[in-house]
C-alpha cells in the first residue's frame, strides 16, 4: 500500500488550525474532531462508501471535503481507463482543478489532497476543496425568476445565454468534457439589476476526462445535459439556438448549427424522460 499527500502552501497554516495538519484524518468515517474548525455532513442519494462535509475554518473560510472508499470496481475500471492508472478519484479532481486554473477557466479550487492506493487499485482518498462563489446557476435563475429580475429579460437575458455558452466554449477547449455537466454543478453570481458581468465557476470534476476517442459523442453529452437543465428553468428555443451559435461561433443560418441542434435535442429528450420515470418511481 502507498500513501501520498498534497496541501496548497497558502493553505497549509489555516489548515493546520482547523485540525488538518495531517490529512490522514480525512479517511475516516467522521471529519476530525480536533481543531478550530465547525464540520457538517452532507448527503445525497447513491454515496455508498463516500462521505461529503463542509468544513468552516476559524477565520470564516469554506472548504468542502470529499471522502472516497470503497469504491465499487466499475469506478475503478472507469478511471482507471479515462483518468489515471497511478492515482485515484481525489487526485484526479484536484489535478482537473489545477489543470482548468491554469488554462484560466473559472473552477473549484483544491487545496489539498491525500490517497491511499495499492497498485492501481484506489483504497480511500479525500480532496479539499475551497467553497466556490456564489450558487448553483438552476437556484439562481429559479430564484431571480420568481423575483422579475431584469438580469433574465431583454438584452441582459442574451448576454448571460452567450457568456455562459463562451465559458462552457473555453472549457470544452481545455480538452476536457465533464459528463455531468447540468446547470447545478456551475456555481454563478448574477446581479438582478444587470449592473455587472455574470460569472461562473464549474463544480463537481470528478468525472472530468480527456477523451482521446469518440470526443464528439462526450462533447454532445455535454451540452445535451446543459439543455435539459436549462430546459427545467424555463429557456426558450430561441435562448437555446443562441447559446449553441456562440458556442460554436457560427453565423445564426450556418447549416452545421442545424445538425448540432437536431443531435443535442434528441439526447435533451431522452435525459428528460429517464428523469421523469426516475421521479415518477420516487413517488
Amino acid at each position: 500500500m502507498s500513501y501520498a499527500e498534497w496541501i496548497d502552501p497558502d493553505w497549509s497554516e489555516r489548515l493546520a488550525a482547523g485540525g488538518l495538519a495531517d490529512l490522514r484524518a480525512l479517511l475516516g468515517d467522521a471529519p476530525p474532531a480536533s481543531g478550530a474548525a465547525r464540520w457538517s455532513e452532507l448527503s445525497k442519494p447513491g454515496l455508498r462508501g463516500r462521505r461529503r462535509w463542509r468544513c468552516e475554518l476559524a477565520d470564516g473560510s469554506a472548504l468542502f471535503v470529499k471522502r472516497y472508499a470503497q469504491t465499487p470496481l466499475r469506478s475503478q475500471i472507469d478511471r482507471v481507463r479515462r483518468q489515471s492508472l497511478r492515482h485515484g478519484s481525489a487526485w484526479w479532481e484536484q489535478h482537473a482543478a489545477r489543470e482548468l486554473a491554469a488554462a484560466q477557466v473559472p473552477a473549484v479550487q483544491a487545496v489539498a489532497w491525500c490517497e491511499e492506493m495499492r497498485g492501481a487499485i484506489e483504497l480511500r482518498g479525500a480532496v479539499v476543496l475551497a467553497a466556490a462563489a456564489g450558487m448553483p446557476m438552476d437556484r439562481l435563475i429559479r430564484e431571480q425568476q420568481a423575483t422579475g429580475a431584469p438580469a433574465l429579460r431583454g438584452p441582459a437575458r442574451h448576454d448571460l445565454t452567450r457568456r455562459l455558452a463562451r465559458f462552457i466554449n473555453a472549457f470544452h477547449q481545455t480538452g476536457f468534457t465533464h459528463r455531468d455537466l447540468y446547470l447545478c454543478h456551475i456555481f454563478a453570481e448574477l446581479d438582478p439589476q444587470a449592473q455587472r458581468a455574470p460569472t461562473f465557476c464549474l463544480i463537481d470534476l470528478a468525472r472530468l476526462h480527456r477523451p482521446r476517442l469518440r470526443r464528439m459523442r462526450w462533447l454532445l453529452k455535454d451540452l445535451a445535459q446543459l439543455d435539459s437543465s436549462a430546459l427545467a428553468v424555463g429557456a426558450t428555443r430561441t435562448d437555446r439556438l443562441r447559446f449553441l451559435r456562440t458556442y460554436l461561433c457560427l453565423l445564426p443560418r450556418a447549416p452545421r448549427t442545424r445538425w448540432y441542434a437536431a443531435q443535442i435535442t434528441r439526447r435533451s429528450a431522452r435525459i428528460m424522460q429517464r428523469e421523469a420515470r426516475r421521479t415518477a418511481q420516487r413517488r
